[in-house]
Parts: C-alpha cells; structure tokens; sequence
C-alpha cells in the first residue's frame, strides 16, 4: 500500500465556527474538541460532521478494528522485547531505534530507555487497564490490559473485555454501589471517580485471570476516542507528549469540566510531573522516553488500510488532514515547547480561542529530508532536540527511517 498526497489545491478548511456549531451539544465531548488541535483541523477538512461520524451503530466493527490495532502494537512490544532480551539488538542500535511504548500504546519510546524509564514510573511489576468512554454517552465501550513485569510486557497478562464478546463482565455490578460497569461512565460524572470505580471490578477481573499478580499494582486509565483520534494524527513525539499534558490536565489546567485522559491512581512521578508547566513537563519527559530527540511518528499501514475498507469516509477524512499537514511542515521542537494553547472561560463555559499557535519560522517538510509523502509513515527519528539551533533539516538530520524490528538505520552502528 503506497500512499499519495490529495492535491492541496483541492483541500477546503471550514471555519472553526461552522465545524463546532453541526456538532450536536447531545455529543459529550463536544467541549473537549478545541483542546484537540489535530481533530479540530481534520473536522475542518472534512465536507461536515456526518461524514466524519458516519455509521456510530456499527459498534462491533468499530470495536473489533480498534483493539485489531492495539494489538498489533502489543505484540510489537514483545517482538522487541524477546529481541532486546535475546540480545539480537546492539546497545547502540537501541539508541537509534524506536518503538511504541505500549503504556499507553500511544507515545514512541526510544529502545534503550524504555527498561528504565519504564521501572522509574510505574515501579517493577504492574498492571495498566485503559478504558474507553463513548464520546457520544460515556458509555464504557471496551476495555484493555496489559501487565508489565521488570519493566517488560507479559504476554499472558494481555486481556481485552470487548462490548460485543464480554457482556456478562460489562454486566458485572459494583460491589457497594450496585452499578454494572458498562453503567459507571453514565452515573458518575467525574472521570477521576469513574476510573476509581471501575478499578475496583477490574482487580477482581484481574486476579481471576492472572492471580501469579494479584500483589501487583494496578492503574487504570480512562479515555474519550477523540483523545486518541487526536493523537494518532500527530507526526511529532514532543506534540503527541503534549497532547498527552493537555488531555489529562483538560480540567485542572484548562478549565474544563473533566479531562480527556486520566491515570487512577497517578504513579508518583507522574502526579509530580502533571503538575509542571507544559514546556517543563516536555522538557523533562523528550528526555526520559526518547533523550530529547524528535521522531516523525509511525503510522500503521495495516490500520489505514482497515479504515480504508471498512470507513471509507474516515480514511479519507484522514488522508486530507496528513496531505495538509505534511504539506503545511511539522513543527520543530523549540516550537512545540513555546506554543501558547487555546484559551477555556471556564465562567462562561465558553472557547475565546481555539487551536494551538506555533511560533513563525521554518518547518520540517519531507522534501527537504530527501523522503517522500510514502515515507513520512514509516517512522522517521532525527538528531534534534529542542535546543537543536536549525533553521533547515536536510537527510544529514535523518538517523534512522521505519519502527522497532523494521527499522533502517543511516548511521554506522559505532
């Protein structure tokens, strides 16, 4: 599957105004698509919001193409992983290597710190849920798990509770309160609580199936989809950190009436970490998961092609906002750290601006790193950092093209 550009010429952005007025103020999340720089610009490239949400009653499908994609990035992370331990991957091709983190399976991670940024943050031996809350109702839609023992994905302890295949587990009631779980996003209004809530069923779930863990410690994550549409939108790893900010701090940060993600509890480095100011926080976690390197993030070509097939209308959306964006250049790290960020009256309960503004200056186009359109997909990582002082990348920039076992490298190994 060879990817190609939409002709930018034939690409119309709607104004911001007209994209949130179709929105139904019924749709939860209405209200968190500004902080969402990435889907707000793809809304705008699409003909209207009925095209983007296209048939929300095929719920199965959808299910079954999301965790498909989850689990293709799972069962990389234990590819490398039996790799890295295998020693079949030099130190020094580790730091030239890339590979999604897995927790969440959202962010890249360079290869040789991915054992130690990982023991830093949630400790030893532990499990992660990641929920997901309907964007339409807060409807608990499916669920996932994934246990990490010395700072290494487990495959027995990788689980999905799925809508259409667990409905007697989503039927599963709290034990004080009487709510089932599918029920729990609906009846409580705070995210924080919520994920409080459904932890308290998923430890019994996970005991059940893994009891080797049952000491284990176990967060949960609870998510909205346009939180993640909006990240797997994003070509840089410093924006993808900062989407990650923004999202769990919707609310404390910004103002909003919950956030978009959230960890219960928050590992203690990161309850310290959330609490810095945004270019602090990327600052300080560039340089834990990919020593303050930009990488031009993978994008799965199986997952587009499934969207290809079973969303036409989705791909499309999506292939006009990579055209735009590619075309538009990313931005360089010293101007993800100095973006100001849209603006919540939390009063008036009311956006006075949206969108992310980004410093003038150059961007980081493709042609000038000697890729293609094609190759901007495969994962790119460069040697800048935002203290990097470059007014033009060019391919002496390029370290290494592609992701994890597939990755090509452009430098001597020594």
């Amino acid at each position: 599957m060879t990817l190609e550009p939409y002709d930018i010429n034939e690409l119309k952005l709607r104004t911001l105004g007209e994209v949130i007025k179709e929105i139904p103020d019924t749709y939860y999340s209405k209200r968190f698509i500004p902080l969402c720089d990435n889907l707000l610009i793809a809304l705008r490239l699409a003909d209207s919001w009925k095209e983007y949400m296209g048939d929300r009653d095929a719920r199965g499908p959808i299910e079954d193409s999301l965790s498909r994609g989850i689990r293709t990035r799972m069962n990389e992370s234990f590819e490398i992983s039996d790799a890295v331990s295998g020693g079949k991957i030099s130190k020094e091709r580790q730091k030239q290597t890339v590979c999604f983190w897995g927790y969440p399976p959202l962010l890249p991670i360079r290869m040789d710190l991915q054992s130690l940024s990982t023991k830093m943050i949630y400790g030893p031996s532990v499990d992660i849920s990641f929920a997901c809350l309907s964007d339409d109702d807060r409807d608990v839609f499916f669920i996932f798990n994934i246990h990490v023992e010395e700072s290494l994905p487990d495959r027995e302890g990788l689980w999905f509770l799925l809508r259409s295949e667990e409905e007697e587990l989503f039927n599963r009631r709290h034990m004080k309160l009487g709510m089932r779980l599918c029920d729990l996003g609906k009846k409580i209004k705070d995210n924080v609580e919520v994920a409080r809530r459904i932890r308290e069923i998923l430890i019994d779930i996970r005991n059940e199936r893994t009891p080797q863990w049952s000491k284990s410690a176990y967060y949960i994550a609870v998510f909205f989809m346009i939180g993640v549409a909006n990240n797997t939108l994003e070509f840089s790893s410093h924006n993808s950190l900062g989407i990650i900010y923004d999202g769990v701090n919707a609310a404390a940060k910004y103002g909003l009436p919950n956030c978009i993600y959230n960890y219960e509890p928050l590992p203690p480095i990161l309850q310290m970490m959330f609490n810095l100011d945004r270019p602090m926080w990327l600052d300080r976690l560039t340089n834990a998961l990919m020593g303050g390197q930009l990488y031009l993030n993978h994008i799965e070509r199986e997952t587009l092609e499934q969207m290809k097939q079973r969303s036409y209308d989705i791909y499309d959306i999506y292939m006009r906002f990579y055209s735009w964006k590619l075309h538009q250049g990313i931005v360089f790290p010293s101007q993800t750290i100095q973006a100001i960020p849209p603006v919540y009256n939390k009063e008036n309960q009311k956006w006075e601006k949206m969108g992310f503004e980004y410093p003038e200056g150059p961007r980081i186009h493709y042609e000038d790193l000697g890729l293609t359109f094609d190759d901007m997909f495969n994962g790119v990582l460069l040697d800048i950092t935002h203290k990097s002082e470059v007014e033009k990348v060019t391919p002496e920039n390029v370290i290494s093209i592609g992701h994890g076992l597939k990755t090509k490298y452009l430098r001597p190994e020594y």
